[in-house]
């Protein structure tokens, strides 16, 4: 293999002026950088990049720990960051926890072991270990979708409360009075707890109408369609369904059907998400288009900014959504 010595004796300088001329500093003229780096090309010298990291104490890599790979918000998320972190030069580490709360505190310290520059972090939740974990991270760390702000965390969230009281109001303008929601875990705030009061909220500017159920399961089609069989049981007499997410919505759907029910017309259903399954499903998915590459977006430009140590103006940034009208309510 080629080494330094190889390439400083066929371009006729030292071995200091090649590694700067490879570490692009300053300092060299233009003539003598063409002639080493045409010396490191004949003889194939390759970078030891690790080498070069260590002597600049950084390494342009950061970490990206999310759920799961296999969700809309994530791919777009992940699209958005990408576009963002390859522009200014840095190599994304992926890591999927799996729906794995404890994962998160896991790759959070693996990824400090591996020197990452910053990390953006999709969490489910925010309790006093993950805080602690990361106000022991060397490398700084981002949320997304949930609010950390609180803890001095910068966070990049959806307006969760406002959209959970945004489909309260659909549904009750739709001729709902008894609604109910499908949601997810209790520790999941955005997604269970600040949809669901939004609706509640909602709810009670409303004489007459009411919350049926309020029902906690996972972020998949199965569980909204167990679920929702199950709810249907209890209360037939259920108008309007708010589902967590989309995919939740697409199995309630399924669930209706089976029952026999006629959905967009008996009964109101809404998702959240913009979720290509709820376009093509029958009937078509009413629902609220977040902004989710966006969101990457801007966690990776916030990452970027502490990166460089630049001060934060905002402690979070909270992006709005939009009605996507179909056919089921």
């Amino acid at each position: 293999m080629a080494s330094l010595h190889d390439v400083a004796k066929l371009a006729g300088v030292s071995k200091s002026t090649v590694s700067r001329v490879v570490n692009n500093e300053y300092g060299v003229k233009e003539a003598t950088k063409v002639k080493v780096m045409a010396a490191v090309k004949e003889v194939g010298y390759v970078v030891n990049q690790v080498a070069k990291d260590l002597k600049s104490q950084k390494t342009n890599l950061v970490g990206i720990i999310v759920p799961r790979v296999a969700s809309n918000a994530t791919s777009q998320g992940v699209d958005g960051l990408s576009r963002v972190f390859e522009e200014a030069g840095k190599q994304v580490l992926l890591a999927s926890t799996q729906q794995d709360t404890s994962k998160e505190i896991e790759y959070i310290q693996l990824f400090n072991q591996k020197r990452v520059e910053g990390i953006v972090l999709y969490a489910t939740h925010v309790d006093a270990e993950l805080v602690d974990a990361i106000e022991k991270s060397n490398a700084p760390v981002v949320l997304v979708g949930q609010d950390g702000s609180l803890f001095n965390i910068p966070s990049i969230v959806h307006d969760d409360l406002r959209v959970g009281f945004e489909a309260g109001k659909r549904l009750m303008a739709a001729g709902c009075k008894k609604l109910g929601f499908v949601g997810v875990a209790e520790s999941d705030y955005a997604v269970d707890k600040l949809r669901s009061d939004g609706l509640k909220q909602a709810i009670s500017m409303n004489k007459g109408t009411e919350l049926l159920f309020h029902s906690h399961g996972e972020f998949t089609i199965e569980s909204g369609y167990e679920s929702t069989k199950a709810l249907i049981e209890q209360f037939p007499d259920v108008e309007g369904i708010f589902c967590a997410t989309d995919r939740i919505a697409v199995g309630a759907l399924k669930a209706l059907k089976e029952k026999g029910i006629d959905v967009g017309d008996k009964l109101k259903l809404l998702g959240v998400g913009n979720d290509e399954l709820g376009f093509v499903a029958s009937p078509s998915l009413s629902t609220f288009s977040y902004a989710f590459d966006k969101a990457g977006e801007n966690g990776a430009r916030v990452l970027l900014d502490l990166i460089q140590g630049k001060p934060q103006e905002m402690s979070k940034i909270v992006l709005t959504f939009q009605n996507i009208d179909r056919e089921t309510c």
